[in-house]
């Protein structure tokens, strides 16, 4: 409950946008939904999770580019927000509250899914549960866009994820592994030096 309590302390004080909101849409996401899916299909109308949505700048994003989104989060506080941002950019997301080590999502269900920042705040014993969650809500052929810290920070709460904690969470050929690419997961505060990866579930 401890762990709960501060992430909804945080929404609701607001000092979420300061430690790891994004000032802005991030260029990744940006720049994936430009391309279309595997096969050539257009992400419109393709269903989204947004794993951790917290306030739902992702979520929002993504819906207004004609996904459906599902958006899953720990935090009541966090989902009210979305709610919010949701309504004033007038879109609809359908915001669960909930584990991301117990989804409630239906199996095969998800073409992407999205995390910025939630697996690096998961303890690496709960990590496996983690991504059999993920692996279960993904259809054949889904993406997930992966972003998270590339090394422990003790001052941010985070625990670094690197290239083969990466490659024993999502195995070949379960999953195929893109180039990790290094990142600045930014916020107003400062920013974060991270890793983001792409992977698709086989078909």
């Amino acid at each position: 409950m401890a762990f709960e309590s501060f992430w909804d302390r945080c929404y609701r004080d607001g000092s979420h946008r300061e430690h790891w909101e994004a000032p802005a849409v991030p260029r990744e996401l940006v720049k994936l939904l430009r391309k279309p899916q595997p096969g050539g299909r257009s992400w419109a109308g393709a269903t989204a999770l947004d794993v951790g949505c917290g306030s739902g700048l992702e979520a929002v994003y993504l819906a207004r580019a004609g996904l459906h989104v599902i958006g899953v989060d720990s935090s009541r506080p966090a989902l009210v927000l979305a709610r919010e941002r949701a309504w004033a950019a007038g879109v609809e997301l359908d915001l669960r509250h909930g584990s991301a080590l117990a989804l409630p999502v239906e199996p095969a269900s998800i073409d992407l899914a999205l995390d910025r920042g939630c697996l690096h705040a998961i303890d690496r014993e709960d990590r496996p549960a983690y991504t059999a969650e993920i692996a279960r809500v993904l259809r054949p052929g889904g993406r997930f866009l992966l972003r998270g810290a590339c090394e422990d920070d003790d001052d941010q709460g985070v625990l670094g994820i690197d290239a083969p904690e990466l490659d024993h969470l999502f195995p070949a050929p379960a999953f195929t592994r893109g180039p990790i690419q290094p990142i600045d997961l930014e916020a107003r505060a400062g920013s974060l030096p991270g890793h983001l990866v792409l992977l698709t579930k086989s078909s």
